[in-house]
């Protein structure tokens, strides 16, 4: 680790019956390029602290720190919650999925209500990852549980992934790839993107996230465009006007791709932690609308919190033709991710609250 010295407080993240395979942090964020889950979203607690991510309660040792996430089966994180109390283990809760539409379909169960309730009844403390869940902790456990508001952090100080100097950057990438999330607005986000290309001649990439998506976007590209229109199902240089991408990148891959452009531009409004503006950070690249927690944390003035689409079409165009102003915005949002979003901050606040519990 860069920041300081090595930590000696080593968080476990624990999802039970995830998918994820177990994966331990022992160098932090280590390389991009290493096998594994990247250190971002929940990861990023476990590789922060140089701890552990895993599926099982099993495998935690006791008396350990213990961020528990609770998916949509809560009553499986009470009985989790009671395995980890009984081994003495420090038990801070956070709910897994915090997108607002996802938050809303896990609560219109009356029974995962009740049983939240009683998760933050029994908890440690309960972390906050978005704005808008933390006032659900707050009004659901009451003034006896701690909360600490702490969104994912990302490796800023480790990690920069912006092309060599002197590579030229170019276009637009399409910061979302679910065509049929309807609170992703994906679909206006391309339209909005074509039209900015067609203006400034600059070239755009969408990634369709599997190739079932191909045609629907396809076709949607294709009313915006002239007939010179590219497809490439496989990433081809030199970069056509317009391009889609209908494999799933490796994670190295997809972060390089989105380095070469010149910004990001989504119009998600799914109030979700934020990788998008995450994953612009490491590339040193200013990230256009969306309203997540990291959007609005880092790019307060590029997000789409309280701001119209015309506004975020404008300041796209700025970003794209202006190169000290891009510059700008980004050498505001690395300054702010160090103070409240790198790895170093994130482990003395995880710490620190943790020892105050």
């Amino acid at each position: 680790m860069k920041s300081d010295t090595v930590p000696t407080f080593h968080l476990a993240v624990l999802n039970p019956g995830g998918r994820d395979q177990p994966q331990a942090f022992p160098n932090g964020a280590g390389r991009v390029e290493d096998p594994g889950h990247l250190p971002v979203n929940f990861h990023a607690y476990a590789a922060c602290t140089r701890g552990f991510f895993t599926t099982s309660a099993a495998g935690i040792p006791a008396e350990r720190a213990v961020l528990l996430l609770i998916g949509r089966d809560m009553a499986r994180a009470e009985s989790v919650l009671r395995q980890l109390k009984d081994a003495g283990c420090q038990t801070v809760v956070t709910i897994k999925e915090t997108g607002a539409q996802q938050v809303a379909a896990a609560f219109q169960n009356a029974a995962n209500w009740a049983a939240f309730r009683r998760l933050c009844t029994q908890a440690d403390g309960a972390l906050a990852t978005t704005l808008d869940t933390l006032p659900l902790y707050q009004a659901v456990g009451g003034p006896r549980l701690p909360v600490l508001f702490l969104p994912p952090p990302y490796p800023v100080e480790e990690w920069d992934l912006s092309p060599p100097p002197g590579s030229p950057r170019s276009g637009i990438f399409i910061g979302t790839r679910q065509l049929y999330v309807t609170s992703r607005l994906h679909p206006l986000a391309v339209l909005l993107a074509g039209t900015l290309q067609e203006q400034l001649s600059e070239p755009m990439t969408v990634i369709s996230g599997r190739a079932s998506n191909l045609p629907p976007v396809k076709k949607l590209l294709s009313k915006l465009t002239d007939p010179c229109l590219a497809w490439h199902q496989q990433v081809t240089a030199p970069y056509p006007q317009a391009r889609i991408i209908s494999r799933q990148l490796p994670a190295a891959e997809y972060l390089r791709l989105m380095a070469e452009h010149k910004i990001v531009f989504q119009l998600d409004h799914s109030a979700v932690p934020g990788q998008v503006a995450g994953d612009a950070l490491l590339c040193r690249m200013p990230c256009v609308g969306g309203d997540g927690t990291a959007e609005r944390l880092i790019f307060p003035d590029l997000c789409g919190h309280g701001r119209s689409t015309a506004e975020l079409m404008d300041l796209a165009r700025r970003l794209l033709t202006e190169a000290a102003f891009a510059k700008e915005q980004v050498e505001k949002a690395e300054q702010i991710a160090r103070e409240k979003m790198c790895f170093s901050s994130a482990r003395r606040a995880l710490e620190s609250f943790y020892q105050s519990l």
